[in-house]
């Protein structure tokens, strides 16, 4: 019996599930990844990057560096000093003046920011882009999803690309 169960349970499942997943969900079983024109990796759709220039949105602060191995959140209580800390840092530092851009990631890997964290930026990408703001607003709403039990999200790495796309068009 246990060879039996370790046959059924520890080669025919798992094989059967890889199996059933890469053809009915190809693109998630390999990782959501983004593949720019050039056949190049440049991301998952699940994960966020770091981005520092004037004219990328930014995702929100990582407390694993955007480490996808061993990525994990901060673990600092809404009363923690620290926590209050990195929020002084963060804001001192210049960033965009919304709660989601004061605090980590519960993660460390969140790819979306709530819309209203992104709209904060448009003013610094439109003037790091020369583009109108009013347009660039229009974009983000664009891409907004509806969030899980929360307010509407937008993916930072797409709306990146995106912005990427119509600046070499």
């Amino acid at each position: 019996t246990l060879l039996t169960l370790t046959l059924l349970l520890g080669v025919a499942y798992p094989l059967t599930v890889t199996l059933v997943s890469q053809l009915i969900f190809p693109w998630q079983a390999n990782g959501s990844q983004i593949i720019s024109k050039e056949n190049k990796l440049v991301g998952s759709a699940l994960l966020a990057q770091s981005f520092s220039k004037e004219e990328y949105f930014h995702s929100r602060p990582s407390a694993s560096a955007y480490a996808s191995v061993g990525g994990g959140g901060s673990n600092l209580g809404m009363s923690s000093p620290l926590r209050a800390e990195f929020a002084h840092q963060q804001a001192a530092a210049g960033q965009d003046n919304s709660p989601a851009m004061l605090t980590r990631s519960g993660s460390g890997l969140d790819p979306q920011l709530p819309l209203d964290a992104v709209l904060a930026q448009v003013a610094r990408i439109a003037q790091a882009r020369q583009l109108d703001p009013e347009q660039l607003t229009e974009l983000v709403k664009s891409r907004a999803q509806a969030g899980i039990l929360g307010p509407q999200i937008v993916n930072i790495l797409e709306l990146n690309l995106v912005l990427d796309k119509e600046k070499d068009a």
